[in-house]
């Protein structure tokens, strides 16, 4: 009996808690498991409340985390120490034990295991992973508190960026080989006990830690010692990175403060071509014409390197192969990995990405991404041809120039080239005509588009914008009826399945666009704003 009340005790004070406070350290929980070789046969992992404890410790890391080298080691068993269930026991209980003497809010004892191990915990973490976008990569780089740790560093890159020399057996930084921690540090979702033992991966031969270790062990380490010295400094709570509402409200000030960010410092390029041809090809005729990348441009539309470089910072060609006969590839060649609509790193799987938003998707939320391959799309990528190529040292060159000649103009649509309304009468034996309002929806939707540099690239003419709805007659103001290709009483036996009667069509075009365009005037479901049913 006397478990019994503690365990609802305590759960009901948890109850308490997270119905006072319901957003309270929900990204300050994490689970505590020693890992899969250990954990056989042994009761379920911690579901441990990180912040309700960092409140009740004051803040105090040292508490549970011992120094290494002048900072806090979060692998929390002493001396990087390998995981163990009496590790656990004797730092956790031991503390709870203390501060019930105490007379002070403890923890369970030695004799409630069923308190912390709980096989489907009522509470999950809520926690995001740090978003660590570029504008939050300026506000380091121009701190004044962080300081380089080369000789001659003339900026603090030193103080973060490292990589590990095989020859020297020690982590060194190489001023223009900087890349994002998580190509050298792997991830994972779960908190083991000691990520450089379990949970790390091995570069060079070396094991390193995962990325939740290294990235307390420096960010939070220097967070707190920045602290110390009184100076401005990020957080040092979980929630303070985690949490996405802290997220946002840290990311807005940022770029209140900051805008316009300004380009990472990388020497790469401006403008590269895209192609395999120096590496693997002697005779390039053959082959679709190079695509001419602005990178630039690109930059100032994303938010990280990582968006388009998911491994490394190399050239895409350097993994990704002809034949995609690469295992660093994945075994994917370079016209997937460049193509496929399912990646969010490939050109094309970004750009379906972009076509996702409200002032896209009412017509491109319909259309096959793959189904055909357009001559005319190809051409606004693939479009510096062969025989301008002559050797390796042409590429930046070629490049440079595309880019340089691609027109700026975007021709737009006279005002009295678009109807104000348009009839539908082709079913009018069971409704009445319906009365489209076709200028305003036009309208609407050419103002959508007009800050939006994705459409201007490959919408060069405004009247491209018609085919979202006249999706399969040629570019033009006086596209043919849609009865032309849709039959008014549906598909016949053993005609095209995919091609929905003229009722279906109308209804599939119409509400598919009010509703991936967040329309509200009109519901999808009031019928009479459209048409009436004939008396």
């Amino acid at each position: 009996m006397p478990k019994l009340r503690s365990f609802q005790l305590i759960t009901s004070a948890m109850i308490v808690f997270f119905l006072l406070f319901p957003f309270a350290g929900q990204a300050d929980i994490i689970t505590i498991d020693l890992g899969p070789e250990q954990s056989q046969n042994e009761m379920p992992g911690v579901t441990f409340l990180h912040g309700l404890h960092t409140q009740s410790l004051d803040q105090q890391c040292a508490a549970c985390h011992d120094e290494k080298k002048g900072r806090p080691n979060f692998s929390f068993t002493p001396n990087d120490q390998p995981p163990s269930m009496e590790a656990y026991h004797d730092r956790c209980i031991a503390c709870h034990v203390d501060k019930k003497a105490a007379k002070d809010p403890s923890g369970p004892m030695a004799d409630q295991c069923g308190v912390c191990h709980v096989r489907k915990p009522a509470v999950v973490s809520s926690g995001e992973k740090v978003k660590f976008d570029k504008s939050l990569h300026f506000v380091h780089v121009n701190s004044g508190d962080i300081k380089g740790t080369a000789m001659g560093d003339q900026d603090n890159c030193s103080a973060c960026h490292h990589q590990y020399d095989e020859p020297k057996k020690e982590l060194l930084y190489k001023k223009g080989e900087e890349e994002s921690c998580a190509y050298c540090h792997a991830t994972g979702d779960t908190v083991l006990a000691n990520g450089d033992q379990t949970n790390g991966k091995r570069v060079n031969g070396k094991r390193v830690r995962n990325i939740r270790q290294a990235s307390h062990q420096s960010c939070v380490a220097c967070h707190q010692g920045l602290k110390a010295r009184k100076v401005s400094a990020g957080p040092i709570l979980c929630a303070g990175c985690h949490d996405d509402r802290e997220q946002a409200q840290m990311a807005s000030a940022r770029l209140k403060k900051n805008a316009p960010i300004p380009r990472l410092k990388r020497n790469q390029p401006d403008q590269v071509l895209l192609t395999p041809w120096e590496k693997e090809l002697k005779d390039p005729s053959p082959f679709m014409p190079a695509v001419a990348f602005d990178h630039k441009s690109h930059e100032a539309q994303t938010q990280s390197c990582q968006s388009c470089h998911h491994d490394t910072l190399k050239k895409c060609s350097e993994c990704h192969t002809l034949g995609g006969r690469e295992e660093k590839g994945g075994f994917v060649s370079l016209s997937k990995a460049m193509h496929s609509a399912q990646a969010g790193q490939s050109c094309v799987g970004c750009h379906k990405e972009l076509t996702a938003a409200p002032e896209c998707a009412g017509c491109h939320k319909r259309m096959p991404v793959e189904a055909k391959k357009d001559p005319v799309a190809c051409a606004a990528c693939h479009n510096v041809p062969a025989d301008q190529y002559r050797s390796a040292q042409d590429l930046p060159r070629l490049a440079a120039e595309a880019v340089a000649a691609r027109p700026q103009g975007y021709t737009t649509v006279l005002a009295d080239k678009i109807p104000e309304n348009v009839v539908i009468e082709d079913l009018s034996k069971e409704y009445e005509p319906s009365k489209f309002p076709h200028g305003k929806v036009v309208r609407a939707i050419l103002e959508k588009t007009d800050d939006s540099s994705l459409a201007k690239t490959f919408h060069r003419n405004q009247a491209g914008l018609c085919m979202g709805c006249h999706h399969n007659s040629p570019s033009s103001l006086e596209p043919p009826k849609c009865g032309s290709c849709h039959d008014k009483n549906g598909p016949a036996s053993g005609s095209d399945f995919a091609k929905p009667g003229l009722k279906g069509a109308f209804h599939g075009q119409c509400i598919t666009c009010h509703q991936e365009m967040k329309v509200t005037q009109v519901l999808a479901t009031d019928c009479v704003k459209c048409h009436e049913l004939k008396k």
